[in-house]
């Protein structure tokens, strides 16, 4: 399986680059390559601007469509992916927790879906889930007529939700959702850490 950081979101809100933001001594891009490169063989960034994920040194691939939101960086991580099924992480998620991917992990190889996504308060987390290349299709019509939502996409293919209850009851942490939007979250979250 392949791990595709979705690095090509313009961080409005933020202000800045999200995926270099520190946590800790290392930037959000870093802790997540750190734990992904421990679960999968293959790990892809998917961003529009070459120059600034090259030191990372590890491929990376521009939106099939420029400018039409998540939905497109999934899909051209998933076009380059070498294998079957990747799983897909936004690079404002600094909580990233490998044992919560490991048994989202298990469940692909034991059910024959299309997404496997957790589901939280919130709805569904789809910038935290697991794709399969039969989704390629689906993503391209959608982008074709500029049906960007994620929620929509959803809806026309085979997804197995990954509730909180179930992965509570498994002991995973599910502040592995949490994305920071915002500098002054970003500013809490490191407030926690110290």
């Amino acid at each position: 399986m392949t791990g595709i950081i979705l690095a090509g979101g313009k961080s409005a809100r933020m202000g800045t680059n999200k995926a270099f933001l520190a946590y800790g001594n290392k930037s959000f891009i870093e802790i997540q390559i750190d734990i992904l490169r421990h679960i999968f063989r293959e790990i892809i960034i998917s961003a529009n601007d070459f120059s600034l994920y090259e030191h990372l040194q590890l491929p990376i691939v521009p939106d099939v469509m420029p400018g039409r939101g998540p939905l497109s960086g999934i899909c051209a991580g998933l076009i380059h992916s070498k294998y079957s099924y990747a799983f897909v992480i936004a690079c404002d998620m600094p909580f990233i927790n490998k044992e919560v991917i490991v048994y989202m992990k298990e469940l692909v190889k034991s059910d024959n879906y299309d997404v496997i996504v957790p589901h939280t308060v919130r709805g569904p987390e789809p910038l935290h889930a697991f794709y399969s290349k039969n989704c390629i299709q689906t993503m391209q019509r959608c982008l074709e007529e500029e049906d960007l939502r994620m929620s929509d996409f959803l809806q026309k293919v085979n997804v197995r939700h990954v509730n909180e209850e179930e992965l509570i009851k498994s002991g995973k942490d599910i502040k592995s959702f949490i994305n920071l939007n915002t500098y002054r979250e970003y500013e809490d979250s490191r407030s926690e850490c110290n």
